[in-house]
């Protein structure tokens, strides 16, 4: 099949041209190729990327592919469960981070405080406590905590 195309190619003319699409077009690429599965395999590819999100925790982009995959085939109920039980994750995790930030902020540890605080908008942006304590912190402490109360 190779010769014949590359004897037509150095021909170099119209006819050439033709035979070269009619080749093309009659079956020197498999059939399985030329329909590839791809729907499927992203399906797969997509959910196995969310597994592993929720495996190490990152739950916000794993939500995300949950949600794609239950936007994709409305019909499957289990992507459909996997997107309210990782919401019910966040909602969980944040609620755990925002007492560890409160809990930290009491006992002066604002740096620890600050990082639990962020982990809380990582897993929710729209959490409006957190950012509110975030912007709490990021004033400097007043001097009456510095010196014990004393002007």
């Amino acid at each position: 099949m190779i010769c014949s195309l590359s004897l037509l190619l150095s021909r170099g003319s119209f006819a050439s041209l033709v035979a070269i699409v009619v080749v093309g077009l009659s079956g020197c690429v498999q059939p399985s190729a030329r329909l590839s599965p791809e729907p499927i395999s992203t399906t797969v590819n997509r959910e196995k990327l969310a597994l592993d999100l929720q495996e190490r925790g990152e739950l916000a982009e794993a939500l995300i592919q949950w949600t794609i995959l239950s936007t994709i085939e409305p019909a499957n109920r289990d992507y459909e469960n996997r997107v309210t039980r990782t919401k019910q994750l966040i909602d969980n995790k944040s609620k755990s981070l925002m007492l560890d930030g409160m809990f930290n902020l009491r006992r002066g540890a604002r740096e620890a405080a600050r990082l639990s605080f962020l982990k809380v908008l990582a897993l929710n942006p729209r959490n409006k406590e957190a950012l509110e304590h975030l912007r709490q912190l990021a004033m400097p402490p007043s001097t009456e905590s510095k010196n014990g109360g004393k002007s």
